[in-house]
């Protein structure tokens, strides 16, 4: 594909973190043309239309994996048929960009990086973690540096009160929808992997300790944990420590602490900044090192692929 060409955009689900990031983003971008939207209802459909500018709906996901004026398909639906949806566009020989959570289980994972090895003429991505794309430059110049020294442990803390209402269940409480995928266990997981290591091993306790009701108020069984203890320990025998929970009440944190032999770092996700507490120092304030970070470029950089493909 040249440059003066546009590149055609097919959307199969449009919600969520779809109208709040990709197609502002998407908006601003030149050669970008937005060819079919197919959401979860024709009316939802329409919406999405008139307010992006799509040229048309589709009823049918099919009609946009088999439509000949589309080269990518943003996939944007619950994580149940993000493995099926992948699968069809890659052996129609579509682009695909997979919003996270990437599947329902470890199964379809392998599915979807085997057809993505079977196709490698066309690009295939999973959005990754903002905050990771954000803080990875600076954290990886950090670890590297006498600054903080050597890496000695890593803790997550994540609570936030997504789960606590017993009359209200969201999708990422029905496994039928979301699968194995627990609270924020898996972007976490992404980031402390990109910026520590593998996982060397793992051992976790989980916890469903909140009754939820339907509509009719009748019991209904949740069976995704609401609370998640994990250790386990990374590259180099790294102790790694987190807390996932959704049943916290007026006490929402997202922090992920790094202890070096030289400092300690804590990248506070709320505030939106990384901090820095030497060791010599007798100041209980650390040292705000970034508050900006590095730019979200994913959609500009899933078209710059597939304009190279």
């Amino acid at each position: 594909m040249n440059d003066s060409e546009p590149v055609r955009l097919g959307f199969i689900g449009a919600g969520g973190i779809c109208e709040q990031r990709h197609l502002p983003n998407l908006a601003k971008m030149p050669g970008v043309e937005l060819v079919a939207v197919c959401n979860r209802s024709p009316e939802s459909s329409r919406r999405v239309q008139e307010k992006w500018g799509f040229a048309r709906t589709a009823d049918d996901w099919r009609q946009i994996i088999e439509a000949n004026d589309v080269d990518a398909v943003f996939i944007g639906t619950w994580p149940y048929l993000h493995c099926e949806l992948s699968l069809a566009a890659l052996a129609a020989d579509k682009h695909v960009f997979c919003q996270a959570r990437m599947c329902m289980d470890w199964a379809e994972a392998c599915q979807m990086v085997a057809a993505a090895g079977s196709h490698p003429e066309q690009v295939t991505m999973v959005c990754p973690s903002p905050f990771r794309v954000r803080w990875e430059r600076t954290i990886r110049e950090l670890l590297a540096s006498e600054r903080f020294g050597r890496l000695l442990s890593v803790a997550v803390n994540s609570m936030t009160a997504a789960n606590r209402d017993p009359h209200q269940i969201s999708w990422r409480e029905r496994r039928e929808l979301s699968g194995l995928n627990i609270l924020q266990v898996g972007i976490y997981a992404e980031t402390l992997n990109a910026w520590c290591g593998d996982y060397l091993s793992l051992t976790a306790t989980t916890t469903t300790p909140l009754q939820k009701f339907d509509a009719q108020r009748r019991p209904v069984e949740i069976q995704i944990p609401q609370t998640v203890a994990i250790t386990g320990t990374l590259g180099g025998g790294v102790l790694s420590t987190e807390f996932h929970t959704g049943l916290a009440a007026e006490y929402e944190r997202a922090e992920i602490v790094l202890c070096g032999s030289a400092a300690t770092c804590r990248v506070d996700l709320l505030a939106q900044q990384v901090e820095l507490f030497p060791a010599a120092s007798s100041s209980k304030t650390g040292e705000v090192i970034d508050s900006v970070g590095d730019e979200w470029q994913v959609e500009a950089e899933f078209l710059a692929a597939v304009r190279s493909a």
